[in-house]
């Protein structure tokens, strides 16, 4: 579960089953006798991410300075800002 989650993770899986059957945040909400905030904050990734939207984010990865500087001497000789995001571990390249 979310740590600041205000909805439980049983909740969390209630309300992602209402998604997958139509039902979309505000009424889950109401079914499930919860607030409309938290259930809306789960709503618009699952919407992208599905079931996904379920797993816990990992904790954000701090790179040091010298993994960055070497990032950026990487990509201005040439190599792509997505191969090189990829290969840091982010989904996409941040500009």
């Amino acid at each position: 579960m979310h740590a600041r989650s205000p909805i439980s993770e049983d909740q969390r899986e209630a309300a992602v089953a209402w998604f997958e059957k139509g039902i979309a945040d505000k009424a889950a909400a109401r079914l499930l006798g919860v607030s409309h905030s938290p259930v809306k904050l789960l709503y618009l990734p699952w919407k992208i991410h599905g079931r996904g939207a379920l797993a816990a984010k990992p904790t954000k990865q701090v790179y040091s300075f010298e993994f960055k500087l070497a990032l950026v001497e990487r990509f201005t000789a040439g190599e792509t800002a997505q191969y090189l995001a990829a290969e840091a571990g982010s989904p996409r390249p941040a500009y």
